[in-house]
């Protein structure tokens, strides 16, 4: 594994410090997570985004509900012993996240 060092600020690195000794893991674990974090939630907010902007225009929207009716009620004739696309964790993560760019 190839090591790197990064300049961060006194108060950053504290912070990393303290996080690291709280959970007992090694700081460079710590900063995994966070960005693995960021990562996600700079995911969902572009989908959001582009919701949002499919949505500001109705033909563009009735385009795409139109499509997917037209999967609503598909057969999943000989899948029925296939393991799941996602895991119930992100089925759930998919259908909150959807649940939230409804509002508005």
């Amino acid at each position: 594994m190839m090591a790197t060092t990064v300049r961060v600020e006194e108060k950053l690195a504290v912070t990393l410090r303290d996080l690291a000794a709280e959970e007992r893991r090694p700081i460079g674990q710590v900063i995994e997570s966070a960005i693995a974090q960021y990562q996600k939630e700079k995911f969902w907010k572009g989908v959001h985004d582009d919701f949002t902007r499919l949505r500001s225009d109705p033909a563009a929207w009735k385009d795409y509900q139109d499509e997917l009716a037209l999967f609503e009620g598909g057969s999943m004739d000989g899948l029925e012993d296939e393991p799941p696309y996602y895991s119930l964790e992100e089925e759930d993560e998919i259908r909150a996240e959807f649940e939230r760019s409804q509002v508005g």
